[in-house]
This record gives C-alpha cells, structure tokens and sequence, in this order.
C-alpha cells in the first residue's frame, strides 16, 4: 500500500537541479515488503553546500546509473501505491518530473509526514524528521542520505499509526483530498476553518508576518486553488513552505474586497505579491499668488502637507487639463507654467483672479461628494472626488450630515488602484451613488 520515498538532490528545486540518490521502501501497513536504494549519476555537477551536507560528491556518483536507466523499475515500485514522505510535495516533484522526462507517468496519492504528525500530536515544537526522531527516540543510521532518513520516516510512521485514534491515516488512504496539497508548516484546521464567503485573506509566516494578501468572491474555494495544483517550480514551493497561517476578513462584495485588498498590499507590501506593489506618482494643481497679487496655478508633485485643486496619475493628463482652460479663458499658457515663453498679454489683477476663481469653482463642481453602496448597508465615501474610506451605515437618511456619516467609516489612504475599481463601478452601476 505504501512507498516510503527520500531523495536526496542536486539542490532545492526540480526545476534547476537532479536526483542523486533514492530510498524507497515499501510497507503494506503492518510489516516491509521490500526495499530499494540506488544512487543517481545528475549528469551535471552538485552544489558544495550540499556535498558537505550529505557527503555525496561528484565523485561518488560518477559511476553511478542515470535515473533514465532506472526508471522503469522506479515506476513499478511506485505505481499502485501510496507515495510518502517527509514535506511530501518536494519527493514527488522530482520523482514525478524524472519519471516524466523518462517516459513514465504517475499520479498517486500522497500523505506527509509532516502535516501527519501534526494532527496527531499537535503540540509538538517541532516537526522536521531530525527533531521528531529526537523527540522519539528513532535512531537514524544516516542524517542526510537517502536510506537513513526514508527508515526513519517508517519508524515515525509506525508511531503515527499506534497514536492514529482519529484514523487520520485511513481518510487519507481512502479518498485523495485537498489536504494533500495543503503546505506542509499549515495547520489544517486553519484552512477548514475559512468560509464560503467574498473577503480579504492573509497568508503569514512563522514568524506571524504577513507574506501573501488575496482576495476572493468565495474565501474558502480561492485560498484552495493555491494549493490544489501540483505546480512544483522553485516559486511556488518556495511560496507553500513559507506559510504557517492564514487568516482572513470577510467582506460585503468584491467591490469592498477589492478595495480592501488593494489597501493591505500598500500597507504590509507582502514578500509574494507581485502586483499593486509600485510606487505611485502622483501630480497635483496647486493654486498659489506671487508678488504683483495674481493668482497662479502651477503642476506639482503631489504633496502631502498641501491640497491640490486635482490630482492626476500622468503629468500629461494634468498638462491637458490647464491647457484646456488657458483655451477656454484665452489665457497664456506662461501664466499656468506651460510655456517658456513668456506674454505681456496679462488682463488686470481682478479680471484675472475672477477668471482662477471660475476654474477653482469647476474644479470643485467635478469632485462631488457621494456614498457608493453595493446593495448592502455597506457604503463607500468619496469627499470632495476623493476615496475617504468604508463602512457599515444601517439608516441612510436626507438629515445625515458628512460628519455623521464619517462616524460610520473606517477610514483608508487613497490610491489610484482604488479610484479605478469605483470609477468602473459607478459607470457601471451608476444606480448604486448617492450624491451629498
């Protein structure tokens, strides 16, 4: 029933590096029915830090059989059986793309040794094969090679058994699940936990940091998908060992997950999201008076201690912007900065202070103040054309005033990323804002 596998490698990851050595011992649940144990020529030279780790050189190998040349009866050992191992995902990915790359293909269940020990004894400091060998008492012949460490799982496993009282290791056996794919530091019971509902889900590290943020229509279906693919490149097993838990916050729609989830990756900057993670200029019209009295506006980067008129994402947009008033009011485009030549064209301090006046007051006319709602009694607050933030408001009602409605809002720094997922919603559900 059962193929005990080690390998050791060339390196970490499938993808980049081979197998230099294999165990394999086969176990029927109650007595060994045969053993295996080859080393592997890589063709290609192994890493210093793994020679020292496990004394396998370049030298000792030379000799040995290519994995093509054994696996055929690799492949027979396996097939029908139940692969285990010690942070399984990693013995498989190897052996499954050298079986592959040999003209052999399998896809076997799988159990981990290392998520099997933690729902059997849970309390344990500990769960790498050296520590739980210590912790009871299994004598390995040899740490770091293939045969010691694969003997030492059959040990641990034959604990595992005795202590099984939940028969966690026939519902594994019986019926291939998600758990298997589950990341081998995850307690499972905090995957079981999430529920089938749109929300916001962080994956965190050992240390509790947060390394991955998400979000999804339906918490419990996404996070799965990260783990139910057998995908064994270098990223992706990197990614699933460094997670240890996950936790999550549900939200009224995708519109608020998507807001939430744009604000928490600015806010933590995970270690494996790729996407939102850049630097946002942004541009500013800001009004100020020089010497002689007359207001001017000029484009600037977007500052935090002073308020803009607008803000833009590309100086371009906001060089269009003046432009169009300097046509619309006959002004000189010196007078807004726009041009290096200068004009003596200036109308009277009055007559052109009206005129900023005017374009200040069609500034404001295009950034109204309005909730958002997404057919809850969640809603979104834009002040002003600005995000402001979100909350929960039971009675919505003509007496509201913004204060009272702030009191309802948690509220969140703004971001283009943010201003483009209302922008879409609105023109699409133009229905759902209510303007104040």
């Amino acid at each position: 029933m059962f193929a005990f596998v080690d390998i050791e490698t060339t390196g970490g990851y499938h993808t980049q590096n081979c197998i230099t050595e294999i165990a394999i011992i086969l176990y029927d649940g109650n007595h060994i029915e045969g053993k295996y144990h080859t080393l592997i020529n890589p063709e290609r030279p192994i890493q210093p830090y793994v020679q020292s780790m496990t004394g396998i050189t370049d030298k000792l190998v030379s000799t040995a059989p290519k994995f093509q040349e054994v696996a055929e009866h690799i492949f027979n050992l396996l097939k029908n059986r139940v692969f285990v191992a010690h942070n399984v995902n990693f013995d498989y990915s190897f052996v499954f793309n050298h079986l592959k790359a040999a003209g052999f293909h399998i896809d076997l269940p799988k159990i981990c040794t290392v998520k099997l020990s933690r729902k059997i004894f849970p309390d344990l400091p500990k769960y790498g094969l050296g520590s739980l060998s210590l912790q009871f008492n299994i004598k390995n012949k040899a740490r770091h090679r293939a045969v010691g460490d694969a003997e030492a799982m059959l040990d641990l496993f034959m604990i595992l058994q005795q202590n099984d009282v939940e028969n966690e290791i026939e519902k594994l056996t019986k019926k291939r699940k998600a758990q298997q794919y589950l990341p081998p530091n995850l307690i499972q019971n905090n995957f079981h936990e999430l529920p089938s509902l749109p929300g916001v889900y962080y994956f965190k590290n050992k240390k509790g940091k947060i390394i991955y943020v998400g979000k999804a229509m339906n918490l419990k279906k996404r996070v799965s998908s990260h783990f139910s693919n057998n995908k064994s490149s270098k990223q992706k097993q990197e990614f699933l060992k460094h997670i240890y838990s996950i936790e999550w916050k549900h939200c009224s729609s995708e519109l608020t997950a998507s807001i939430l989830e744009s604000i928490e990756i600015k806010k933590y900057w995970p270690a494996f999201n790729k996407s939102q993670k850049h630097y946002e200029r942004q541009y500013g019209i800001y009004e100020f008076e020089d010497a002689r009295g007359y207001k001017r506006l000029a484009i600037d980067n977007k500052r935090k201690i002073l308020t803009p008129l607008a803000t833009y994402a590309l100086l371009v947009e906001a060089r269009n912007a003046l432009m169009q008033y300097c046509e619309t009011f006959e002004l000189h485009p010196s007078m807004f900065f726009l041009s290096k030549e200068e004009t003596t064209e200036w109308k009277t301090l009055s007559a052109h202070n009206n005129i900023i006046q005017q374009i200040k007051e069609e500034f404001k006319s295009n950034h109204k103040t309005y909730l958002v709602h997404d057919n809850t009694s969640n809603y979104i607050l834009v002040e002003e054309g600005k995000f402001i933030g979100m909350g929960k408001i039971e009675n919505i009602h003509p007496q509201l005033s913004i204060d009272d409605i702030k009191t309802h809002i948690t509220a969140y720094p703004e971001n283009l990323i943010i201003k483009s997922y209302l922008n879409n919603y609105i023109n699409k559900y133009p229905e759902n804002v209510i303007y104040l």
